[in-house]
This record gives structure tokens, C-alpha cells and sequence, in this order.
């Protein structure tokens, strides 16, 4: 996917679980359960291996955009 593909999703989607709305890290809570949203937009997205999107979720915090950036391989450059 090109920066152009990336741009639209982007667009589509509003920056979606990007920012203030994200859910606090609570430990105690399975990371499935707590970026359940953010997952579910990923796969919207076309991005269908969990643990891949999970990986990147914890990484960025559960920030989506990011999370894409880091899927794609461009880690937020």
C-alpha cells in the first residue's frame, strides 16, 4: 500500500483511535479485549493477522494511525 492508500484510510476513517479517545493500558485486561475497537478498525482496514495488529496496537498505545504506519513498515516516517 502506498501513501496515497494510506492517506485515504486516513481520511475515511478520521484519525479514528488516534488521540484523546484512547483507553487507558489497564494490565489487568487482555490486550483483545482492550483495543477491541482499534482491532476491529484494522481489519476494516484489511489488516487481518490479530497478533500482528495487537503487536503494533500495544506498541503505538492503541493509536490506529501509528499502529498502520507500523504495520506498513514505515514506523511513523
Amino acid at each position: 500500500m502506498n501513501n496515497l492508500g494510506l492517506e485515504m484510510l486516513s481520511s475515511m476513517f478520521g484519525g479514528l483511535g488516534a488521540g484523546s479517545l484512547a483507553v487507558p493500558n489497564r494490565s489487568t485486561e487482555p490486550p483483545e479485549q482492550l483495543y477491541a475497537s482499534q482491532l476491529s478498525q484494522l481489519q476494516e482496514m484489511g489488516f487481518f493477522d490479530t497478533q500482528e495488529n495487537i503487536r503494533a496496537l500495544v506498541a503505538t498505545s492503541g493509536n490506529v494511525h501509528a499502529a498502520v504506519e507500523r504495520l506498513l513498515g514505515n514506523n511513523g516516517q
